[in-house]
């Protein structure tokens, strides 16, 4: 997902395929996945008392955390020379990114729910190395329209994760919004977030979008349908299923959204 949300903001441009698009999609999918790695080497201990996570390779011990730290390192290193082919400001964005997950968001999962801020930052970086990957400006208001609805996709996306796992969090020692709230209130905060979500995408005139207008009617009723399902998901239905379907549902949203974006892009 930070992949193509990334190759999003590149195509959101209007620019043609190049190689800068392959050193781009190769830089973000590296350094996504050094910054994985190195997250689970930092909370190795606890996910192993995670019933969700202790079956990954470090606390089911098939890797070492020495090893799995030089297979991040060569991870990042590769992902950050494939960004900096882009410009120094791609690399540089890509780089912040560990900094803001690793160094920051990981060590605040301890000590406060509202981790996901930073934690949110994290995810609305990648289509703005996208973005000057393609050689544009970073603040041009198309690029500032994906990485805040990005942003702001980030944190239903999560709690959702919290409402099925909150109580195992807590067990490994994580600050979870499930010692604040019961299921219920997070399913209302969760559902309600999605809907300012949805909201947004809709003030895409603030930001000198123009859609066609079969295009427009499109996501008007995507946006329709997602909150109806998304609210039928998380209070109508009575299967243990509901939030899995919430969560795959808030995830096919966010792509749709891309597809709908670089599509109408390139058409203009």
């Amino acid at each position: 997902m930070v992949t193509i949300s990334a190759t999003t903001g590149y195509f959101l441009t209007g620019s043609a395929p190049s190689w800068a698009v392959l050193y781009l999609f190769g830089g973000v999918f590296f350094l996504a996945a050094g910054t994985t790695v190195l997250n689970q080497v930092q909370e190795s201990r606890r996910d192993g008392l995670m019933p969700r996570t202790n079956h990954r390779p470090i606390p089911s011990g098939e890797i070492s955390s020495s090893s799995a730290l030089i297979i991040s390192l060569v991870l990042l290193a590769f992902g950050t020379l494939l960004l900096g082919l882009n410009g120094w400001l791609p690399m540089v964005l890509g780089l912040s990114n560990i900094v803001f997950y690793n160094l920051i968001y990981t060590p605040l999962k301890t000590r406060s729910w509202l981790a996901i801020i930073p934690g949110a930052v994290v995810g609305g970086v990648p289509p703005l190395i996208g973005w000057t990957s393609a050689g544009f400006y970073i603040f041009h208001p198309h690029a500032m329209f994906v990485a805040i609805f990005v942003f702001l996709w980030q944190i239903p996306h999560f709690w959702l994760l919290m409402i099925k796992y909150g109580k195992e969090y807590e067990m490994a020692g994580f600050s979870s919004i499930s010692k604040t709230l019961n299921e219920g209130q997070i399913k209302q905060v969760v559902f309600y977030w999605g809907v300012i979500t949805s909201v947004f995408l809709m003030l895409f005139p603030f930001f000198d979008f123009n859609f066609k207008p079969l295009l427009l009617v499109f996501l008007v009723g995507m946006n329709f349908g997602f909150i109806l399902l998304f609210h039928r998901f998380l209070f109508g239905e009575k299967s243990g299923k509901t939030i899995h379907k919430a969560f795959i549902l808030i995830n096919s949203y966010a792509l749709m959204v891309f597809l709908l974006l670089v599509f109408n892009a390139l058409i203009s």
